[in-house]
């Protein structure tokens, strides 16, 4: 939901800044008005006018709807190996807690059960700022047949919250990834 168009954005932006350096050192005759309308437009669609205020990104409703839209993308892009992308949509208090670095050594060395797997999204329960969401595994041997996550609501966005920070703080990645082996939570 939210992650596609960031990512979007980002591609646009970055296309119009390359186009715009690109030309620039260019002597052909519509070299300036390229670099101009590059410019311009990356200008415009992402900061405001001096004395304007910045508005801010566009809130998720706290619905179940956008709660199971963004547990699909955590997991697909999960499951695709996107870990650099679901780092971003964890929780806030997850992101003070694992440093990004961390995060992808360790799911890059010890993908979780779900990585590579289909999975179906069973349940969704909101409890104001809260969300269970109850995903099953296709293929998978789970202890329960199926696993429940949490996503938290702040800032306008909902967040996925690791159920188990402890795995992250065993002072290096080496550590944290023998402690997750250990758990059992490594696909092989």
């Amino acid at each position: 939901m939210r992650y596609q168009a960031i990512t979007v954005a980002a591609a646009v932006a970055t296309a119009g800044l390359t186009l715009a350096a690109c030309s620039a050192g260019s002597t052909g005759a519509g070299a300036p008005a390229a670099a101009s309308t590059a410019a311009g437009s990356t200008a415009a669609g992402s900061t405001a006018a001096a004395g304007e205020s910045r508005t801010a990104a566009p809130s998720e409703p706290k619905t179940a709807a956008a709660v199971r839209a963004d547990m699909d993308d955590y997991l697909t892009l999960y499951s695709a190996g996107q870990f650099a992308v679901t780092y971003q949509m964890l929780s806030a208090s997850a992101r003070r807690a694992i440093s990004e670095q961390t995060w992808i050594a360790v799911h890059k060395g010890c993908p979780g059960v779900t990585a590579g797997m289909t999975y179906q999204i069973r349940h969704v329960a909101v409890a104001g700022k809260t969300a269970a969401v109850t995903v099953a595994l296709a293929g998978a041997v789970s202890k329960l047949g199926s696993d429940t996550e949490t996503l938290v609501y702040a800032d306008g966005h909902w967040g996925f919250s690791p159920g188990d920070l402890s795995l992250y703080r065993h002072r290096s990645v080496a550590a944290d990834l023998a402690a997750a082996r250990a758990e059992g939570g490594c696909a092989s």
